[in-house]
């Protein structure tokens, strides 16, 4: 089993990670990051001390977005059945209507069609 925390270089995206930590860590379970972004994740992208990690016991893994899967939530999806998530972790973010429309959900998407249990933080931008 594994916890899953979906990754953007945003403050939600970095709010998901502080708290898909807290969750592994209460687990005594993995915590997987899924990379939503295609640059690759550095310490200072992430805000947290990957060797503090380490001191705390939980194992991290990062999930780079690549290969056939084009849309975030697919990749996310895909991972949750790949590593048999227990939870998957995700940071929201105020958006109008029309963003929304416009946009499509991600977030959504994960909330409706995962089969694991879904916790979303949300970030004050």
């Amino acid at each position: 089993m594994a916890i899953i925390a979906c990754y953007s270089d945003t403050p939600a995206g970095r709010l998901a990670i502080r708290r898909g930590l807290a969750e592994a860590h209460k687990a005594q379970d993995r915590l997987l990051i899924a990379n939503l972004d295609k640059e690759p994740i550095t310490e200072q992208h992430l805000g947290i001390d990957l060797d503090a990690l380490l001191d705390l016991g939980v194992p991290l893994q990062i999930l780079p977005q690549d290969g056939p899967v084009h849309d975030a939530a697919d990749f996310v999806l895909q991972a949750e059945q790949e590593h048999s998530a227990a939870l998957i972790v995700l940071g929201l973010r105020k958006r109008s209507r029309v963003g929304k429309l416009l946009m499509g959900s991600i977030a959504q998407r994960i909330l409706i069609e995962a089969d694991c249990p879904v916790l979303a933080v949300k970030a004050k931008e």
